[in-house]
């Protein structure tokens, strides 16, 4: 049997209904539970409060940890998070964290990503509560990066790397257990995607011919950052043959033209994940990175007769000479350099112009 301490009074019933991850404290958090993991995994999953996958027992000691890594108080408020407007406050945001197996140092990454997903432009609550399988995704930028050991390289998007999987996957948790986005309650995609486990890759700056994403959005090569952005699961495109920066990017816009993503008819961002190799074979001719933003955002379109096909009716005024661009402008084509070796790049289409991705340093504590 799974024991829960009762002295602290807190059932799994009460980390759900309560606002507080434990409603039998106002100072601090005090989740006393049994730490047999295959227990409490169990526990916590048949309360809805995981994502499928065992979890660390979130233990106060576990807790206490990242407390040492945030210039933050345990109750203060980092953001309110729809659809159940739940109270992240550090403590909550810690105890995730420990739940998905981050390392104490990764807090201020969280907290960064929380301050994002927060606010109104990135429009959380419309990302969790629709029927389409826009997921949270985190851009990682700056110095965290090699401090952390985040993977930028080969198979930054895939697993066996910790810091990535856990910062996305921690992101994830607190979506579920404080913005009460579990699915089919707070979360109504018709599918879900496999981006919602966790979904988070670093920019690979030292392959990378142009400026880091971060530096591009106004800040410092010396800060660390994070980028959230609602986007769907990324899709590949293979170009091993392309050496004119045209016909490169002519992949990259014929794969990203398609009718049924909700840029289609709701133009937004599109996130465009390019390997150094393509990169390189665009820099090499002088392209920078408002050169290949503004080919993209001039090319990518789609016939107005398929994109009037989505979720909302198409407004007329999109449509230029019988077509719609799926972006309303060269910023909104987030251009990130990330990957290894081979000639591929990743395209993931946004949820349309209703969330704008935002970019948030990440502060650490003095000491």
């Amino acid at each position: 049997m799974v024991k829960i301490d009762k002295s602290c009074g807190c059932l799994i019933d009460d980390l759900l209904d309560d606002n507080r991850l434990c409603g039998s404290s106002e100072e601090d958090m005090k989740v006393m539970v049994d730490p047999d993991p295959e227990r409490v995994s169990l526990e916590f999953y048949e309360k809805r409060m995981t994502d499928g996958l065992p979890i660390i027992p979130p233990t106060r000691g576990r807790v206490e940890k990242f407390y040492r890594y945030t210039a933050r108080k345990p109750g203060d408020v980092i953001a309110a998070l729809p659809p159940r407007m739940g109270i992240a406050t550090v403590e909550k945001v810690a105890v995730n964290a420990v739940m998905a197996g981050c390392i104490p140092q990764m807090m201020p990454l969280l907290e960064s990503c929380i301050e994002g997903i927060g606010r109104d432009e990135f429009n959380l609550a419309g990302i969790n509560a629709t029927t389409h399988p826009v997921s949270v995704a985190v851009v990682v930028n700056g110095p965290v990066v090699r401090d952390l050991n985040f993977n930028s390289g080969a198979g930054c998007l895939g697993p066996g790397n910790l810091p990535g999987a856990s910062l996305g996957r921690a992101l994830r948790l607190c979506l579920m257990n404080i913005a009460g986005a579990v699915p089919g309650v707070g979360d109504h995609a018709t599918m879900g995607s496999p981006a919602k486990y966790t979904y988070c890759l670093a920019e690979n700056e030292d392959e990378s011919p142009w400026e880091p994403l971060h530096v591009e959005r106004g800040l410092s090569w010396g800060d660390s950052a994070v980028t959230l952005l609602g986007v769907e699961a990324p899709h590949n495109v293979n170009d091993h043959r392309s050496q004119r920066p045209e016909d490169l990017l002519d992949t990259i816009i014929h794969t990203a033209s398609t009718a049924g993503c909700n840029n289609s008819h709701v133009p937004g961002e599109l996130l465009v994940i390019m390997s150094p190799e393509h990169a390189e074979t665009l820099a090499s001719h002088g392209w920078t990175r408002d050169d290949v933003k503004n080919y993209i955002h001039e090319g990518a379109v789609v016939p107005a007769e398929m994109a009037d096909r989505g979720g909302r009716k198409l407004d007329e005024g999109l449509i230029v000479d019988g077509m719609v661009h799926i972006t309303r402008s060269p910023a909104d084509v987030v251009l990130v350099v990330a990957g290894g070796a081979g000639r591929h790049t990743m395209i993931a289409h946004g949820f349309g112009g209703s969330s704008e991705s935002q970019t948030v340093p990440v502060r650490f504590p003095e000491d």
